[in-house]
């Protein structure tokens, strides 16, 4: 977890929360079962390891990311470098799906970017869209003993660790998506972390004034929260 929380100049190979790449990889096979030759654009790709790992499944991967992150372990012939808070440099309907590893959180404008999603996937077309969870337990906890979210502490009068901007919270998120013309299909976590006594205590309390779509163990509990999203 150490990667994930630090801003370092040596790029890890898996730069996100742990079982995250694990998790998304699962629900891309349930989603998108038959891979071979569908066209995935993966941003932002990092070392280009989630990248890799989709193009062994057979996609068509697209690698996108700010920087020419070394090393990289995907084709770099298949590596674009753009400005996620940019109009991407794709056509509309271009993708039949978009994997979005969190990178939302990093960007100027988080809601410009679901659009951007929305434009560049085929109608039906599936994003992946995963963000740390700042409604959960453990962020809330955070939040309220520390000051900031889990995963946003202030390093910098200016950064935030591992170059986070925008806590995106759920509320946020659905706001979002319909906006962008997106129906949630799904929503998962990387892993059910941070249930105990203590908290199933708490949880009535904690949710006692939230709508009831986020009372549930999910946001409540996991690191990384996991949108499947379609387009209509």
């Amino acid at each position: 977890m150490s990667d994930y929380q630090t801003n370092s100049d040596q790029w890890p190979e898996h730069a996100a929360a742990p079982n995250t790449h694990n998790r998304v990889f699962e629900l891309v096979r349930q989603y998108l079962p038959d891979e071979g030759g569908k066209k995935v654009c993966d941003l932002p790709c990092g070392a280009g390891a989630f990248s890799a790992r989709l193009s062994q499944s057979g996609a068509q991967v697209t690698a996108v990311d700010l920087e020419a992150v070394e090393p990289f372990y995907f084709d770099k012939s298949h590596r674009v470098l753009a400005d996620a808070n940019q109009p991407l440099p794709f056509g509309d309907g271009e993708f039949d799906m978009m994997v979005s590893i969190e990178g939302i959180e990093h960007l100027e404008n988080p809601s410009a970017f679901v659009r951007e999603c929305a434009r560049v996937v085929k109608p039906g077309g599936l994003i992946i869209l995963s963000t740390p969870n700042v409604d959960s337990y453990r962020s809330r906890r955070s939040t309220h003993i520390h000051g900031y979210h889990k995963y946003f502490k202030p390093i910098s009068a200016e950064l935030k660790m591992a170059w986070h901007l925008h806590p995106i919270d759920m509320t946020f998120m659905r706001a979002a998506l319909r906006k962008a013309g997106l129906e949630i299909v799904e929503i998962a976590v990387n892993r059910m972390h941070g249930m105990g006594i203590l908290s199933e205590i708490l949880r009535p309390l904690f949710n006692r004034k939230l709508p009831q779509e986020l009372k549930g163990l999910i946001p409540y509990y996991g690191e990384v929260i996991i949108y499947v999203l379609k387009k209509g």
